[in-house]
């Protein structure tokens, strides 16, 4: 720019000069030409006068002479034609050896009463002369013409010379004003690019540029003002940056998947969760087609749905990969605040396949307790019935009656005790107490608490126990709880003349604990059911043995509450092995 700004001013500066020289030069011309004019018109009327009495041919030639004299002090050519354009007199030329100059436009104007004045170039000189023509008088009569003219090649060195002179004075002047120009365009330039300099730094986002200009000029002005610009983009940038910060951290961290599309079904936003739920590989789908992430029809469907209705909609979704999934989708339009203009959808994947497996097994819990329940109360109510009909009359079948509405009534209870135990576990508000247990203490409790029942069936417990077994920490009553569910159901489905060994050791900083029996055992398809809530092998069996189908459920609840692990190691018709793996807290 200061280039452009330089040469403009030169260009016009050099205008300016020549136009300034080529005046003064036609001025000076123009005097020097009056000058002339007036000097050859003055010796014109000299000579007019000297021919005014005499102007015959015989005066003239007499005068020629005096007419030399004349031509040479004033350095002109004097020319004496007559009317008829005949020269009578010439004082460079032989007048005889002259052509007519009647044709003349000099002499033409002369003859008119006017002083002729002619410039051309002078065939017989081989010159250019300027003409000056009067007419001469006699007896008030033009009877002759007198013709002074002058060579211009005087006028040519003057001229030349002037023009020299001319553009010789206005050099300086035209050397001090490029420099001029060229300072002026550096002070003008030198803060624009100061300020384009900045404004490119800005726009590469360094907003800490500042345009060092201390002018209080109108660019001084503009170099605060895109300064405190800067300074303030700089201030909402870092705002919006902190805002968007904390909302990507924000939608980040929530548990439900959010996708935001635009109305072209293009990807303007997706959260990590929602990534996750939906299994998707691609490293960037912001600005990619939904159905290219999410290959699901039924999603595109939805978003037409909500964009054609412009309204909230909710919806249950189910994903076979990578895994059976079910999700709960709410999708609602993204508009202006200021408008009703739909600007793209907002979609919200919430997981609900446990919610959903949770209520099935709620309800299945429910139909199991109700059924469960209903079967003592049915049969306590039948014979109840049966005694009020007359039985109680007959004093053996009224005690066999009364005994099977006890070991009901018995049942029943177990069967309330173990869903009241269940749902305490579950719900998770009651935690062990961590007070320290000693684990040999409690094993020789629980197994001395069950002799007299394998007595009965005649089964052997052996007591493997470790002397080094490490104490625990928890609740005791909870630990006793699940051994006593776990032996006691070894010794209930191990035949007579049986046998049940309780072992106990440390291992790795845990407590293992083993209950080993030689009963029926369980068939594999069965094992991965086993802790399932009222899940029986066997229901005719577990009835006659008197199980509620909870027991099993309960010790996996306490020993997730010791942050322990159970697992089971059965053959049919060989025997189950328990082994619970409790870890030691220091």
């Amino acid at each position: 720019m200061q280039r452009k700004i330089f040469t403009y001013f030169a260009v016009v500066l050099l205008i300016s000069l020549t136009i300034s020289g080529f005046i003064t030069t036609s001025v000076v011309k123009d005097i020097f030409n009056r000058d002339v004019e007036d000097k050859l018109i003055s010796e014109a009327n000299i000579i007019k006068e000297m021919l005014a009495e005499n102007i015959n041919e015989n005066d003239i030639k007499s005068m020629q002479s005096a007419l030399h004299r004349v031509s040479a002090n004033t350095n002109t050519r004097i020319t004496i034609i007559d009317t008829s354009g005949k020269v009578i007199a010439e004082t460079d030329y032989d007048a005889n050896l002259m052509e007519n100059h009647l044709k003349r436009p000099e002499v033409q104007q002369a003859l008119t009463g006017k002083v002729g004045r002619q410039k051309r170039f002078s065939t017989t000189m081989q010159v250019d002369f300027l003409y000056i023509a009067q007419p001469v008088y006699k007896d008030e009569k033009i009877n002759a013409v007198v013709r002074l003219a002058t060579p211009l090649e005087e006028l040519k060195d003057i001229s030349k010379s002037i023009s020299l002179s001319t553009f010789g004075a206005l050099a300086p002047g035209l050397i001090l004003a490029l420099l001029l120009a060229y300072t002026f365009a550096a002070n003008i330039t030198s803060p624009i690019k100061k300020i384009k300099d900045a404004a490119a730094e800005i726009t590469k986002g360094r907003l800490d540029t500042e345009i060092s200009i201390i002018d209080k000029d109108e660019l001084g002005e503009l170099a605060k003002s895109i300064d405190f610009m800067a300074s303030s983009l700089k201030d909402k940038i870092n705002s919006i940056n902190d805002k968007n910060t904390k909302m990507e951290a924000i939608l980040s961290s929530v548990i439900n998947g959010i996708i935001a599309v635009d109305t072209s079904n293009r990807i303007l936003f997706i959260n990590p969760m929602a990534i996750k739920m939906l299994d998707i590989q691609e490293e960037e789908v912001s600005g990619k087609h939904l159905l290219r992430v999410i290959r699901n029809n039924k999603i595109d469907n939805l978003i037409r749905s909500v964009l054609e209705n412009k309204s909230f909609t909710d919806t249950e979704l189910s994903l076979n990969y990578p895994e059976e999934k079910l999700y709960k989708l709410y999708t609602n339009p993204i508009k202006y605040p200021e408008s009703e203009r739909i600007i793209g959808i907002i979609i919200i994947l919430q997981d609900v396949t446990e919610i959903r497996k949770l209520e099935g097994m709620r309800s299945e819990f429910v139909a199991n307790v109700t059924h469960e329940l209903k079967t003592p109360l049915t049969s306590i109510k039948g014979f109840v019935e049966t005694l009020k009909n007359g039985a109680v009359e007959d004093p053996d079948t009224s005690m066999r009656f009364l005994n099977i509405i006890e070991d009901e009534a018995d049942r029943l209870h177990r069967l309330i005790s173990d869903i009241l135990s269940l749902s305490e576990l579950e719900s998770r508000k009651v935690k062990l107490n961590e007070e320290r247990i000693d684990t040999r203490k409690v094993l020789s409790e629980v197994v001395s608490m069950l002799q007299n029942q394998a007595e009965v069936k005649n089964i052997a417990i052996t007591d493997k126990i470790s002397a080094e077994v490490s104490d625990l920490k928890g609740e005791s009553d909870k630990l006793k709880q699940m051994l006593i569910n776990l032996v006691d159901n070894a010794i209930k489905y191990t035949p007579e003349n049986g046998k049940v060994d309780v072992s106990a050791y440390n291992e790795d900083n845990n407590v293992v604990i083993k209950i080993k029996d030689n009963g029926i055992g369980i068939s594999k398809e069965h094992i991965p059911r086993l802790f399932e809530r009222f899940y029986r092998i066997d229901k005719a069996r577990s009835r006659k043995v008197g199980g509620t189908g909870l027991g099993l459920a309960i010790v996996k609840h306490i020993v997730m509450q010791f942050e322990g692990k159970i697992e089971v190691n059965s053959e049919e018709g060989k025997g189950t092995e328990f082994t619970v793996i409790l870890p030691i807290k220091r």
